[in-house]
């Protein structure tokens, strides 16, 4: 399956001289997977699957944001680890939270409740981008220590010149771009140096996150 912002190229990848087939679309857990990643419709499709469990008041706020966690949110994050998370996903990744929580909690938007008192009334925080992000710093490290055709792709140049328009995203310089906001700046460069010491990497995500020495 192939994603792009213009029509579907047609690709030709081979395995022990075997064509894989092209497809626009499949099944994964019993979900459909489609060229334009419609996960947050899968998700909340999830979502609506099990709302007499998540809307039911007789189990405690708590219970239900696991249940949510364990059955809902890994639909939403499914291949987020090659994620460029642009100011508008990250919008509609954010809103998606909140529309996750204002009907567990059935806060209607009528109701005019602002998003930091329903998460104080949920007693959680805001934490899909931050666990979005931590996948992909260990699917950094993961891709360059095992140094093969990820490790090319990520690390590689493509000869040519790019398509008219705004420049894309990288997804590299994306991930930099919230460490730096995250107190973390490093170049390109030194993050792929130091993402090859397992010791080191795990230790710089920890420091990120807030939670390190």
């Amino acid at each position: 399956m192939v994603v792009s912002k213009t029509e579907s190229p047609t690709c030709i990848l081979k395995v022990k001289d075997q064509r894989i087939k092209q497809v626009s679309s499949f099944n994964y857990l019993g979900s459909l997977i489609t060229e334009d990643a419609r996960c947050i419709a899968l998700a909340k499709s999830a979502f609506s699957k099990l709302d007499k469990i998540l809307k039911n008041n007789a189990l405690s706020i708590e219970t239900r944001i696991r249940v949510l966690n364990c059955y809902v949110v890994p639909v939403l994050m499914y291949g987020s680890e090659a994620w460029s998370i642009t100011t508008d996903i990250k919008r509609r990744l954010e809103s998606c939270e909140m529309w996750f929580f204002r009907r567990m909690m059935k806060i209607p938007w009528t109701d005019k409740v602002s998003n930091d008192d329903v998460l104080s009334r949920a007693n959680v925080n805001r934490k899909l981008l931050r666990e979005i992000r931590v996948k992909q710093l260990k699917f950094l490290g993961h891709i360059l220590r095992k140094d093969g055709f990820e490790n090319l792709v990520l690390t590689g140049r493509i000869e040519g010149t790019r398509s008219r328009g705004r420049k894309r995203v990288m997804w590299l310089s994306n991930l930099k771009d919230w460490l730096k906001e995250r107190g973390a700046e490093h170049k390109a460069t030194e993050l792929l140096e130091m993402a090859y010491n397992r010791e080191l990497w795990h230790d710089m995500i920890a420091n990120v996150l807030g939670y390190g020495t």
